[in-house]
């Protein structure tokens, strides 16, 4: 039977809740906190929330200023349950895989940036994962070497002390103690990521990458934005010969034309029974029997109507 969306997270129980915080730093690693719906699966004392996160750093006389969640769901608390003057940045960190360049990247940029706005205080950064050791342990680890310059033995050693418990994952700790560093010197060589939102925030809309698809006219194997490929069709385009009077072949192959819905076979005459001039806007006045002239080539023009010459001055 697969596991119920509440069910609780593997081996939850077996760490402390809390570590302290890395001397020198302002790091503190905690395991995930849970919202009340898990209360009736743990045990009283094993209960650990978001109230009780804030409480137990107050009990160790410091200030929370910053949350960075590495959990990969949104199951476990909401951030709404958190201060508001506490600070949350979610990092969705795929578990027993070395994180990838660009969340490393991110979490330097997240941290760097509260440290700018927080340089007047002394608030703590509180990292956490499921477990709050091995994906935390990393990229903490991994901003203690990389930006602070310390030795990878030193780092994981500090780490392990304050969390209370060792770095579990083989791949992290090879990555940190043989892996080349993470530096990002160059703006250029740093992947291109978005700053750090709040994650039940939407996105500016100029921020959003356009729609592509398969533009039928052009190559079917090209994508192509919609107002490029619009732009190159309308280049492309040209007018029918008969774009104004045209008339769409009949779809009956057999010319078969249906009976007229007219009684008896009715079909309207035309009013003008003179073959030699164009039908007259005034059908009760008189026609004159003489052809239609043109007045370009004719000094006199006749009145279609009264038969009349007026002489061309």
């Amino acid at each position: 039977m697969g596991k119920t969306k509440n069910h609780l997270p593997d081996r939850w129980t077996d760490y402390t809740p809390l570590g302290k915080r890395i001397p020198g730093t302002r790091f503190i690693a905690f395991k995930v906190p849970l919202k009340k719906i898990f209360n009736s699966k743990i045990e009283s004392w094993q209960r650990f929330s978001s109230a009780d996160l804030i409480r137990d750093v107050q009990a160790q006389k410091e200030e929370l200023g910053l949350i960075i969640d590495l959990t990969c769901t949104t199951r476990y608390y909401s951030p709404e349950e958190l201060p508001e003057s506490l600070h949350y940045a979610k990092i969705f960190t795929v578990g027993h895989e070395v994180p990838s360049d660009e969340t490393i990247f991110q979490f330097k940029c997240i941290i760097n940036r509260f440290l700018k706005e927080n340089s007047n205080n002394d608030k703590l950064i509180g990292v956490h994962c499921t477990h709050g050791l091995n994906r935390t342990g990393y990229l903490v680890c991994r901003y203690l070497i990389d930006v602070l310059g310390m030795v990878p033995s030193d780092a994981i050693e500090k780490f392990n002390q304050s969390r209370g418990h060792c770095i579990e994952r083989k791949n992290y700790l090879d990555d940190l103690m043989c892996g080349e560093m993470r530096r990002f010197g160059n703006p250029m060589d740093a992947p291109r990521i978005p700053e750090p939102r709040p994650i039940y925030s939407h996105p500016p809309r100029h921020n959003m990458p356009r729609p592509m698809y398969n533009d039928p006219a052009m190559d079917y194997n090209c994508h192509m934005y919609p107002r490029e490929a619009d732009w190159q069709q309308f280049q492309q385009w040209k007018p029918h010969p008969y774009h104004y009077g045209y008339q769409p072949p009949s779809r009956n192959p057999n010319g078969y034309q249906p009976p007229s819905r007219k009684p008896n076979g009715f079909q309207p005459s035309s009013r003008n029974t003179n073959n030699n001039q164009p039908p007259s806007r005034y059908p009760d006045t008189p026609q004159d029997s003489t052809p239609w002239q043109s007045a370009s080539n004719d000094p006199y023009i006749r009145h279609s109507a009264t038969g009349t010459n007026y002489q061309k001055n």
